[in-house]
């Protein structure tokens, strides 16, 4: 947008090639790709649902008649976002390593490192969006989340799995394979797939076994993949627990992972962080119209902080509460609750007519509400849905 508007707009990307290395499975919904107008560049799989499978191997799946998602190969989808900057008239310099940033009156001053040389670029704002352990937010000030606010994603492709549906994808649910999230199984067609988990963060080191085990020992999993062939192994921090207290101040803004817009229930931020970009595209354009010279003022971004909130802060606090709910979940009560849900008609008639990805706090009064009664049957599940999702859904 500011490019397009005749600004000086440069980007520095810290590796060498856009879109490398991927560090998410690429799956983003269609009304997020309509809404945002974006085409889906890389397009690996089109997705209709997904399959549950409990700790104790049960299942469900939800599905729709048509496409609600896309799996996209994230090098091809970059360097399509990255063209189109470039040819609105942005700046890019590839394999540059921002060193530090520095504010005055005047400008922000961003050290960088392209291939070994130091070098210094001015300017009136600096935009972080350099990931979940953002390093302009830390030098600015910003930054604000505990440690153990993270998860640790590890991921890779395999070739060669078998008796998958090539439109659905699979989530596996069980302390003893994901502690602290689940694991995936995400279609690329009939034979490939991206393969994955996330841990809590403490226990990062183990991560790569926990998906060497789900790998080889889950019982449905395991025979899907005894065939396969793995690459493109990678490992991933995701930014859970919420977004910063503050993503501005004078001269600087953040977003995506680096502010913490993310989905603490799925890990996913392709969409809010896109979904952000703009709205602090729109407001820097009035800014820069309105204000000639020196730094943007944080009196100025502040509308930027304002808008992305009332747009998404609700839905990423539900998804914290909600993602707190699940890790306190022992493999009993997951297969309690996914039971109750599977074998409730209506509910899942719900889910499937009404279910988004993207706005899930919108399922939360047609589907809790309901299974009351059969949750009560298990004092220490309702306890804690009542300490995480019941009070958060009737906060104003």
């Amino acid at each position: 947008m500011l490019a397009n508007e005749g600004y000086d707009v440069l980007m520095l990307e810290e590796h060498s090639e856009i879109g490398v290395p991927q560090h998410c499975t690429g799956k983003i919904s269609a009304t997020a790709l309509k809404e945002l107008d974006l085409k889906p560049a890389g397009v690996l799989q089109k997705i209709r649902g997904a399959t549950f499978y409990s700790p104790n191997a049960e299942s469900f799946k939800v599905e729709k008649n048509s496409t609600v998602a896309y799996v996209l190969d994230r090098r091809i989808f970059d360097k399509y976002l990255s063209e189109k900057a470039v040819k609105a008239g942005a700046v890019l310099i590839q394999n540059a390593r921002a060193a530090g940033v520095s504010i005055s009156s005047s400008c922000t001053k961003v050290n960088f490192i392209c291939r070994s040389k130091s070098q210094n670029v001015t300017s009136r704002i600096v935009i972080g969006s350099d990931g979940a352990r953002s390093s302009v937010a830390r030098w600015l000030g910003l930054y604000s989340k505990n440690h153990y606010e993270m998860k640790l994603g590890v991921q890779k492709e395999v070739v060669g799995i078998e008796d998958i549906e090539p439109d659905i994808v699979e989530l596996y649910f069980g302390r003893n394979y994901a502690p602290g999230f689940f694991a995936w199984i995400v279609p690329m067609g009939k034979e490939r797939a991206k393969i994955g988990l996330c841990v809590d963060i403490r226990l990062a080191r183990f991560a790569f076994n926990y998906l060497d085990k789900f790998c080889k020992n889950h019982p449905i999993a395991s025979i899907k993949l005894r065939q396969s062939i793995s690459n493109k192994i990678n490992a991933h921090i995701i930014p859970t627990g919420g977004s910063l207290k503050k993503t501005i101040s004078d001269g600087v803004l953040v977003v995506g992972d680096a502010a913490g817009q993310v989905k603490s229930t799925t890990g996913g931020g392709l969409y809010y962080g896109m979904l952000c970009s703009r709205i602090a595209g729109k407001i820097l354009s009035m800014a820069l119209k309105t204000s000639k010279k020196g730094i943007i003022r944080k009196e100025t971004l502040i509308e930027y902080e304002k808008l992305w909130r009332k747009k998404l802060e609700k839905e990423i606090v539900f998804s914290v509460k909600a993602r707190a709910f699940m890790d306190s979940l022992t493999d009993e009560e997951t297969d309690y609750l996914l039971k109750i849900l599977r074998e409730d008609e209506p509910s899942m008639n719900i889910i499937e007519a009404k279910g988004n990805i993207d706005w899930q706090s919108s399922l939360l009064s047609p589907i809790v509400t309901p299974l009351i009664s059969k949750v009560a049957k298990k004092p220490k599940i309702l306890f804690k849905l009542g300490k995480n999702l019941i009070m958060q859904g009737r906060k104003k």
